[in-house]
Formats: structure tokens, sequence, C-alpha cells
């Protein structure tokens, strides 16, 4: 099921989310992590991966809890953004993780105004790119070391 131009829900949820639940697996996102990865898409015009379970193949590496995640999974905190539908771990083909997130803190505005709030450190996320939309009362983008 598309959600954005470029983007379908099984790339937000894990298979067991989609599985059971199908096209109203959008209950579990915020609008927000959609519409920022879509602007990440189009921003770059190069592809985006966040879960990829649904079409890898080839021995591509297959993500599953790039998007939500379930209450009782071990990857992540407790208290995890994702646990809340609230965040997205996402690469960019052909980009570094810290080219994405050095363009992000230099147009943090356009960035916000969709609502992100949050980075994870490069040093947490070597090759992927955290953000998530917590409330945080910030002026700026809180950076996170977990």
């Amino acid at each position: 099921m598309k959600v954005a131009p470029n983007f379908d829900i099984r790339e937000f949820v894990p298979k067991q989310i989609w599985e059971r639940y199908g096209q109203k697996s959008i209950w579990f996102v915020r609008p927000q992590v959609i519409n920022i990865a879509q602007f990440i898409r189009e921003r770059y015009d190069k592809p985006v991966r966040l879960n990829s379970w649904h079409y890898a193949k080839d021995g591509a590496p297959v993500f599953n809890e790039r998007g939500f995640r379930l209450p009782d999974t071990e990857t992540g905190s407790k208290y995890s953004q994702h646990k809340q539908g609230n965040a997205g771990d996402l690469d960019v083909r052909g980009m570094t993780a810290d080219e994405v997130r050095e363009d992000i803190l230099a147009n943090k505005q356009v960035f916000m105004d969709l609502g992100l709030t949050t980075l994870e450190s490069g040093e947490y996320a070597p090759t992927w790119v955290h953000f998530d939309c917590r409330t945080t009362n910030m002026d700026g983008i809180l950076i996170v070391r977990p």
C-alpha cells in the first residue's frame, strides 16, 4: 500500500505487523515519519532505504525494524521512539550517513518544519540516519547519544 509517492507502508513496519494488519499498518506510523522520508527522497533524488524485508533478494541486507518496532523487540531501548511509531532509520544510496546528517543540520528549519526534532549521533549510527519526531521544545535539532 502506497503511503507516499516513493514509499509503501511495509517500509515503515515490521513483517509481523503487516501480516496481521495489512493496510491498517498505517496506524503504527506517525505521518511525519513518512513525510520526512519522502522529503529526503525528493531532496536528494536518490533511493532511500528503510525496511527491506518485502523486497530484499540476492544476499542484500534485510531490514525489518527501521521504522515502527514491536514493544517486545530486543532492538533499541525500552522506550525507543521507534516503539511509538515516531522514528525512522534510513540510508540514501550514494551518500554517507554523515553527508545526510550534515545537510539536515545545515538546513534544520526545513526539516524541523516537517516535524524532525532529533538525530542520532554518527558515532552511534555510523552507516544510517536515525531521525525522530519526539517533542523536545527546542529551537534546534537534538542530537542523541544513546
